[in-house]
């Protein structure tokens, strides 16, 4: 075996490790940019109520202009974001040229070119209507585009990626389950929610509300009230708790909710609590707890 080939097997053995070591996503993603021979390795989330949800890096750009920062950048200018369309679907510099084709790139363009990551590679991990989870390399003008090897080898790593990808979302469901096994038997409605304001468990009185008319709504994986007014206050109670790391930030949000003709002043009392955060989670563990208590 020789020296490229170890260091592809430990950056596969990192990423399926990552889920169960403090810092091991970051030191996979950095294992990658070494076995692909890239400057920066990215893993990036975007969706849920906080939008920008993770953003590791192996290498942080030089980036006088803060580009990183500016959310404008994940728009349809970013030819990055734009030929992603599929889960596991490589994606490089042939389809990149191919989208600022058909679009007007430039702001991107210039982004890129004051940060020198001109070229790369990329591969969602996971997508949907509501966001995605992916993993990129970012390479620099002097690295040059991805060859055949670079792209094989970051496709097989993306394999392992996913598949520890999985893991993190079992061990958050799995989490979350235990942490309401003690509600069992006190007829509490309670739902726990991950970092991406996604569903991560429920007891079974609070898996009924979903039949109230003025209660709950599953959208996919994403809970929403069925008040639209409400709904829009409810996000924005959940990208502000998310924010928090249930510490120094806000930790509580109560409301009424559930208003109708029958009842003007709401059904419920909701009650949202940030949990602590996980030191070396991914965000698939629970981080808000929400409580509705009849009025």
């Amino acid at each position: 075996m020789g020296a490229s080939d170890e260091l592809l097997r430990e950056a596969e053995l990192a990423f399926l490790n990552a889920p169960f070591r403090d810092g091991g996503w970051q030191e996979a993603i950095a294992l990658l940019a070494v076995a692909t021979g890239s400057r920066t390795a990215q893993l990036l989330g975007i969706g849920g109520p906080l939008q920008l949800s993770l953003n590791i890096l192996s290498d942080t750009p030089t980036d006088p202009h803060r580009h990183l920062g500016n959310p404008l950048l994940h728009g349809p200018a970013n030819w990055r974001i734009g030929v992603t369309d599929r889960p596991m679907q490589l994606r490089h510099e042939r389809h990149y040229a191919a989208y600022r084709g058909a679009q007007d790139t430039s702001y991107y363009d210039d982004a890129c070119s004051d940060l020198d990551i001109p070229f790369g590679c990329q591969m969602p991990l996971l997508l949907d209507s509501d966001g995605l989870l992916g993993m990129a390399l970012l390479r620099s003008s002097r690295e040059g585009p991805c060859d055949a090897v670079v792209l094989e080898r970051f496709s097989r790593l993306a394999r392992s990626a996913q598949r520890a990808v999985r893991v993190e979302l079992a061990l958050g469901q799995e989490m979350a389950e235990t942490m309401l096994s003690g509600l069992g038997g006190r007829n509490e409605a309670t739902i726990l929610l991950d970092r991406y304001g996604q569903l991560a468990a429920l007891t079974e009185s609070a898996e009924r509300l979903f039949d109230h008319p003025a209660g709950l709504v599953l959208d996919g994986q994403r809970l929403r009230l069925a008040n639209r007014h409400e709904d829009r206050h409810l996000g924005n109670a959940l990208a502000r708790l998310l924010a928090s790391d249930g510490v120094n930030g806000p930790m509580l949000h109560q409301c009424r909710i559930g208003r109708s003709a029958e009842a003007p002043r709401g059904h419920w009392r909701l009650v949202i609590v940030r949990l602590p955060a996980v030191a070396h989670g991914f965000g698939f563990e629970p981080q808000l707890a929400l409580t509705l208590l009849p009025l």
